[in-house]
Formats: C-alpha cells, structure tokens, sequence
C-alpha cells in the first residue's frame, strides 16, 4: 500500500483538501484557545472550541467547509465501488450495501454542518445528538465498507485489514468516551440554567475529550490511508 501519492488525481486532491481543512480547523481553533486563554490545554472537548471568538469562526467555518467538499468524494467512492463489484460479479445485495453507504454517509455530513453551526454552550441538546448520529454513522458505514471492499476482486488484504483496526478503535473511542464523561457534565446538560460550560475545570473530562479527540483523528488517518487508494486515478466528474 502506498502511503504517499505523489501524482495524485483530481478526486485524491480534493480528499486530501477535505482532510487538511477539517484537520488545521480543529488543531488551529485548539491553539488559538489555548493562547487566548479562553481554555486549559489539557482538554477541552472539540466541540467546546467554537465558544469564543475568534477561534470559534475558524472551528464552524472549516468543519462546514470539509463537510461541504465531502459530498462529491462519496459520490465518487459510490460509483467506483459500484463499478467494481460489477466487474466482481458481486450478488446484488452489495450494490444496494453501497447505495445505503452513500445514503448514510449524506446523512452523516448533514449532522456534521448541522452540528458544527449549533454551538455547544448555546445548544447542547441539539449539538450532542447532530454529534452522536454522525459519529454513529461514520462508524456504521466503516463497517458497512469493509464488507463491501471484500467483494472486490483483488482488493488489497492490507487495506481492509487497516479498514477493519481503524474500525474497531473507532467503536473503542466512541465507547470510552461515553464511559468517562462526568456526571457533573451530564447534569449541566440536563440544566438549561447551568454556567457548567463557562466555569469547568477541563480535568473534569480530560479522558472523555482523549477520546473524542483519539476517535476524530482515527477517522483522519483511516480516510487518508484507504481513499486515497480507492481514488486514485480518479476525476471529479
């Protein structure tokens, strides 16, 4: 497997766009807090970094920006890997595998906008569910590809191995992160009138943010190594 693609195509730049967007938003709205002040380094939740401006702008205007330039990448995944399970002869169950995984994955960048334009100190409710369906469904159609990438002919063993570890430390993330949330965190939630979010002490749920942190940048690394394989020689069209 290639890790470095140094002629890539037109359907490898725009991933690979996608990703240095979504990456530089989150790590540079971090340190903008961090120098700022406005959070301890040790470890505000993602979600936490669109509190206060200016580093808040960069978080919502990035994410929806990556999320945006996400929708034709999967519209081009779907229609290599439909291509491919019918040169494999695949039964036709695995073409509509596929089609559920497009469906999900729009499903799962609408949440992502919704959610990155909702901020958490002012709409927990609203962003922790937008939040939740889009982790959830990112995991579930990671699941959902390694069954269908089986199906393809000589597709790389390598490949769908990382795609089956990246999956699972995915889950792991996801799990942990719930099991280390507070309980003080929970019932600000449930507060309307809690100041919980302005007057925390970011240790509360330093494991917690670990986590989501760990479980963000998996994903990262998991569309960086495997699409970028799956493009490759791919336009934009």
């Amino acid at each position: 497997m290639k890790l470095i693609y140094r002629n890539q195509s037109e359907a490898q730049k725009l991933l690979n766009c996608m990703l240095l967007i979504a990456f530089l938003a989150i790590v540079v709205a971090y340190i903008m807090a961090v120098m700022n002040k406005n959070h301890v380094a040790w470890l505000p939740f993602i979600s936490e970094l669109d509190q206060y401006e200016p580093e808040g702008r960069v978080w919502t205007f990035g994410l929806t920006f990556a999320g945006i330039i996400s929708i034709p990448i999967w519209m081009k995944l779907y229609r290599k890997w439909d291509k491919e399970l019918r040169a494999s002869n695949a039964d036709k169950k695995w073409l509509k595998a596929n089609m559920l995984v497009f469906v999900m994955a729009q499903i799962a960048t609408v949440s992502l906008i919704w959610c990155v334009n909702l901020p958490f100190n002012e709409y927990p409710v609203p962003h922790g569910i937008t939040a939740g369906v889009y982790f959830w469904l990112i995991l579930s159609v990671g699941t959902l590809t390694i069954l269908i990438v089986r199906k393809i002919d000589n597709y790389p063993k390598d490949l769908i191995r990382i795609r089956i570890g990246m999956n699972v430390a995915g889950y792991a993330c996801m799990i942990l992160m719930g099991a280390f949330v507070p309980e003080e965190m929970i019932e600000a939630i449930n507060d309307p009138d809690s100041n919980w979010a302005d007057n925390h002490d970011h240790a509360v749920h330093g494991m917690a943010a670990l986590f989501e942190w760990l479980m963000v940048f998996i994903a990262h690394m998991s569309y960086f190594y495997t699409f970028n394989y799956d493009l490759e020689g791919e336009t934009i069209q």
